[in-house]
Formats: C-alpha cells, structure tokens, sequence
C-alpha cells in the first residue's frame, strides 16, 4: 500500500501518489513508491506549501523550533547583512568570507534565527572539536558530536564529513538547519551523499574560497546547499576587521646534489608529459597523471617526480632557513606549515616545537593549542591540520615552508594569522625553492594572497 504522503527512509524519501511531483523522484519498485534523495525535501515542502496542501509525515513537525535574539551575539556589520541575505535566499546558500571573518559567529546566528535543530558538518576532528565549544559557549546547552571516537546526538550536534557520510543516512530527519563549514570540500564531488542524505530545508556553507562561478564544482554547491548569498574578499576587511599583514617571499636554491637528483628524477616524467600532450592538446592534468599511471614506465615516473616535489618542498636550505626565522621571532607566536607531514615532524625536531597532524590525538592538540593560547608553545608545526577554521588570534607570524593543494590552501594558512587582536601586524613568510615545481606553485597562488592595508 502506497504511503499517503513522505517518509523517511535511509537517507532517502518514499512518496505517495499525492504528493506534489519534484524533479529526480525515481520508481522504487521494491515498494511501489517513488523515492527521492532526502535533500529534495525543501523542493517537496515548498511546493506542497504553495497549493495549501498539508503533507502527512512532514518531517517539519518533528523539529523543535527555540528561535533566540541573535542581537546578543553582536554582530559585525557585514555579518548581519550576510545573514541577511542568507535569509532573503529562503534560507539556502553559500556565504564566502575570508579566513578570520567570523563565519562562525553568521553561522550560530542563524541557528538563533532559525530555532532548528541543527547538524554541524566540518572537515577535521579538530575543527568539530572547536566548533562543539564554540556552540556550547553560545547556546548554553548539550551539543552533540560524530567524530574523533565520539558519537552523542543532541539537538544541535557537530559532525566530521566522514562521520556525516557514514551515519546522515540514519539522522538525516533529525536536523532543520544544516551548517557545512569550508563547504567547497563537497564541490568536487567527493563524499556529497553526507548533504544528500539531510532533509533539512535550511542550509547554509562557509568558505573563505568558492569555486569558479559556472564551474561543475559550483553547480554541485548550489544544487545541494544553494548560491553564493553573500561574498566579501580579504581587501575588504584587512586592516579594519581583520589585522595587517606583510607578506615576505624568501627565494632559496637546492644545493648541487640536491639539483641534481630533483632534475634526474623530474626528467624522464616531463618528457611523458611534452608527448602525452601533444598527443592530447586538450587533456588536463587529471588525465595526464591518470594516463600515466596505467604503464608500468609512466607509474615509475610519477614516483620519482612525487620525490622530485618533496625534494623541492623542504630541501636543507629551507630546513635551515626555518631555524633562524624562528630564532628570530622566538618572542612571537608562530605556525609553520609544511606541504607533507614527513617534513612537520622534522621541522618540529629541529626547533624543539611540538607538531600537530592527523595522527595527533584529541586531547593532545587540545593541550597543545591550549599552551601555545597561553604562550606556554611559542610555535607549532603541521602540514595540513591546521590549515582549515581553527582560531587562534594570538598567532602573529606564519611560516609557509611548502603547500600542496594549491591557492585555496595558501588562502586558509594565510587566514591563520589574520584573525584580530589589539595592535595586532601579521606577518605571512612563504617560502620558495627556484627553478622547480615549487617556485610555479607559490607563482600560482600569488594572486591570492592579500595586500597590506594601509
């Protein structure tokens, strides 16, 4: 017998026969329904909605809505008209500010505003850790988490995206709001059944970098959380909101040995590469390093040039480079980022600073986090951990040895240090190999980096 109207079913939905018809609704005929991905349930809503039509098994009756005065949370003009503008989107879309903005703060406000139970999707163990505080601060009340060898739900709870992907199938209902922070993540495809799975009918996502505007990234974004409502770029707010920053390149040379051996190992791969484009003019480097990779010579190309960017990203003049820029700034509070973890762990040895990776456990990055706060740690060095929404104003000087994942990471390191605080001059090194892959990197992401305010 045919539902008479929604259900909730493993992240999807069954819909009786009066149910207003929504695009990509798909015969079930294992239940002689039409099902739909669960994320459709706002489309289905809408619409039942504009023709006064009430649908039984609406999800909506199941959340419990305590909206609360978001005046309390003060905030900043351009917060409050992101919101804003959140809002006059129906409460669906992406806002885009840059790293040290508060896209936080916009993000509780709207769980004021809105009153719904909300999940809380973010990239590390890390981040939900800071994002649990963040909203136990706020709202006063149990916050729940799935992640980090954790899993408590509560009307409002935070969830890594692996834990989203795995469980959202089965609390997919639970939750109104759906917050994605650093949601450009979702845009190359990669484990976006954790968005589509929630019905939540509000949804909003944080970046500090969107996509390219007609991009199928940007398509996937504004199909699953909605557009850009609100964007706003660092020259817009360093020097006001968020502090001064100069940024340094250092140029430095691999030594003979170590030139020759990255160009020994770099050569046969660049040869591949002139041939395999001329044979294919059109192909990206996606195809190129997936063309490679399906002959046993192309495989043992790609390994040595892997070793070539290693050797490009951290070679000894870097290694010492480092030493004296944190002997310089030892009354400083800095971060060191490294392009491989391999290398954080020996910047770390080097400098006697403590390192924070993926292995690190949770209570161990809370005690170092805690003590470099307090100026107990005057450095830390991480590869990649560190890069995404973690707040620590008192970071001054940020050290970019190497990166790995192009303009929107150098963006997200460079936002580390750019979050406000009293007299506050930021100070951005980023430094650079010549002559080899990393020196076009670092020219790659040059446009992004802001200027300093004057």
């Amino acid at each position: 017998m045919l539902p008479k109207s929604v259900r909730f079913d493993r992240g999807t939905l069954e819909l009786g026969a009066d149910v207003p018809s929504v695009d990509h609704a798909l015969w079930d005929p294992r239940t002689e329904t039409r099902r739909a991905a669960a994320f459709r349930f706002h489309d289905i809503a809408t619409a039942a909605d504009a023709i006064g039509m009430e649908l039984h098994g609406d999800l909506r009756r199941n959340w419990s809505v305590r909206p609360l005065n978001a005046a309390a949370l003060e905030l900043r003009s351009y917060q409050a008209q992101a919101l804003a503008s959140w809002a006059a989107f129906s409460r669906r879309g992406v806002v885009a500010l840059p790293t040290g903005a508060g896209k936080t703060r916009v993000a509780i406000a709207a769980l004021f505003e809105t009153g719904l139970p909300a999940a809380d999707l973010c990239p590390t163990k890390v981040l939900a850790t800071a994002w649990v505080d963040e909203l136990r601060r706020h709202l006063g009340e149990a916050v729940g988490l799935v992640g980090d060898g954790q899993r408590s739900i509560e009307r409002v709870t935070v969830l890594t995206f692996e834990s989203a992907y795995r469980h959202m199938d089965a609390l997919g209902d639970r939750f109104g709001l759906l917050v994605v922070d650093e949601v450009h993540h979702f845009g190359g495809g990669a484990r976006v059944e954790a968005l589509e799975a929630s019905a939540a009918v509000a949804r909003l996502g944080l970046t500090a970098t969107m996509p390219e505007p007609g991009s199928e990234a940007a398509a996937r974004l504004g199909g699953l959380i909605g557009p850009t409502v609100f964007e706003m770029g660092y020259a817009d707010l360093v020097g006001t909101h968020l502090a001064n920053v100069a940024m340094v390149r250092v140029p430095v040379r691999l030594e003979v040995d170590e030139r020759a051996e990255y160009d020994a190992r770099m050569r046969v791969f660049l040869e591949m590469r002139r041939t395999f484009m001329r044979l294919h003019p059109e192909a990206d480097v996606v195809t190129l390093l997936r063309g490679l990779g399906r002959t046993p010579d192309g495989r043992r190309a790609l390994r040595d040039r892997a070793r070539a960017l290693e050797l490009a990203s951290f070679p000894r003049a870097k290694r010492s480079l480092l030493r004296t820029l944190l002997d310089r700034h030892r009354n400083d509070r800095a971060i060191v980022f490294t392009a491989f973890a391999e290398n954080a762990y020996d910047a770390a040895r080097d400098n006697l600073v403590p390192v924070i990776t993926g292995e690190t456990g949770a209570r161990e990055r809370q005690e170092i986090l805690a003590a470099f706060r307090d100026g107990r740690v005057r450095a830390i060095a991480s590869a990649r951990v560190l890069n995404e929404g973690i707040d620590v104003p008192e970071a001054r000087v940020a050290i970019i040895v190497a990166g790995a994942l192009g303009p929107r990471e150098h963006v997200q390191r460079i936002g580390r240090v750019l979050r406000p605080a009293p007299d506050k001059e930021a100070l951005v090194y980023e430094l650079v190999t010549t002559n080899t892959s990393d020196a076009r990197r670092a020219q790659q992401r040059a446009r992004y980096a802001p200027r300093r305010s004057t």
